[in-house]
C-alpha cells in the first residue's frame, strides 16, 4: 500500500514538472519580434503606413496619433546601425535624417522605427528607400526563360503600372511556369517596391509615359539624354515585340525584339524621381 502511495506521489511530481516545463516553453518560445505583446498598462498607437522614399538624402517627419513624449516614450531603430540618423521625438512628431541610397545590388532598403514606453513597444513605422531609378547597365525586356519573349502578354494597350502588375503576377497566373524575374527590365523596377503585392509605386513606364516626359521634341538636358535607347513596357500586339524610346527624339522608332538590351528608368506615381 505504501509503495502504491509513493508511486502515485512520484507520478504527480513528474506531471507537475512536465506541466511547468511546457508552460515555460510556450511563454519563452512564442514571442515574435514583429508582433510583440503590448502591456495592458500602455495604449498602443494605431497602425501606421510605411514611409516610402526615393534614393535622395532628405529630412523626414512622421506625426503620431498622440503626444507619446509625455508618456515617456523613446524611438529607436530595430536594426540599430542604419542609414537613418539623428532621430528625435518632440511631442507627437518624430524627425530623422536619411542618407542617399548609393546601393545598386538591391532594389530598396528598409528599417523600422520602434516607439516604446519603458521598454514596451507601442508602435512601429517601416521606412523604405528605393535605389536610383536609372539602371546602371542595359537590361533585356525578357530573357530566354520568359514565356512571353516572342509573344505579347496582353491584347490591350496597358499603362506602365498595369503591365508591371501583370508581369509581377505571372508566377500566380502561370502556375509557377513563369516569373517576373524572367523580365529583367521589369524586375529592376518591381524590386524597388517594398510591398509590390499591395503597393506597386515603382514600375516600368509605357511608351506614352516616357514620351510625355520629353520637353519640346527631345530629351535634351534630361537624364534620358545620357543614353540612346530606353525600354518601355508597351508591346506590339501583332508580333510580340516591345517598344523602346530613342533619346534624341520622341518620334516613333518601331518595336524591337525583347531579347535586346536597353536602358531602364523606373517611374513612380506617373513621373521620374530625378
Amino acid at each position: 500500500m505504501q509503495k502504491m502511495k509513493n508511486k502515485n506521489y512520484a507520478n504527480l511530481v513528474t506531471f507537475a514538472l512536465v506541466t511547468m516545463l511546457n508552460l515555460c516553453l510556450v511563454s519563452c518560445g512564442g514571442d515574435d519580434e514583429e508582433s510583440e505583446n503590448i502591456s495592458s498598462k500602455v495604449t498602443p498607437l494605431p497602425q501606421m503606413s510605411n514611409v516610402s522614399l526615393s534614393y535622395r538624402s532628405s529630412v523626414e517627419t512622421v506625426t503620431l496619433a498622440r503626444d507619446v513624449q509625455a508618456e515617456g516614450a523613446t524611438v529607436s531603430l530595430k536594426k540599430g546601425v542604419s542609414w537613418i540618423n539623428n532621430i528625435q521625438l518632440s511631442g507627437k512628431v518624430i524627425s530623422f535624417d536619411v542618407e542617399e541610397n548609393t546601393g545598386t545590388s538591391t532594389g530598396h532598403r528598409f528599417d523600422t522605427l520602434v516607439v516604446a514606453v519603458k521598454g514596451t513597444r507601442i508602435g512601429t513605422i517601416c521606412v523604405t528607400q528605393a535605389r536610383n531609378p536609372f539602371s546602371d547597365s542595359r537590361l533585356v525586356w525578357a530573357n530566354e526563360n520568359a514565356l512571353y519573349r516572342k509573344k505579347a502578354l496582353s491584347t490591350s494597350e496597358l499603362s506602365g503600372l498595369e503591365m508591371t502588375r501583370l508581369i509581377y503576377n505571372l508566377e500566380k497566373t502561370t502556375g509557377g511556369k513563369d516569373s517576373y524575374k524572367n523580365y529583367p527590365a521589369f524586375a529592376f523596377c518591381i524590386e524597388m517596391n517594398h510591398d509590390p503585392e499591395n503597393n506597386m509605386e515603382w514600375y516600368l513606364p509605357s511608351e506614352d509615359e516616357i514620351r510625355s516626359y520629353a520637353h519640346a521634341q527631345s530629351y535634351s538636358g534630361t537624364p534620358i539624354s545620357k543614353h540612346n535607347y530606353w525600354w518601355s513596357s508597351s508591346e506590339d500586339h501583332i508580333d510580340g515585340n516591345a517598344y523602346n524610346v530613342y533619346s534624341g527624339s520622341i518620334a516613333s522608332r518601331g518595336a524591337v525584339f525583347k531579347g535586346q538590351d536597353w536602358w531602364v528608368v523606373a517611374f513612380r506615381n506617373g513621373k521620374i524621381e530625378e
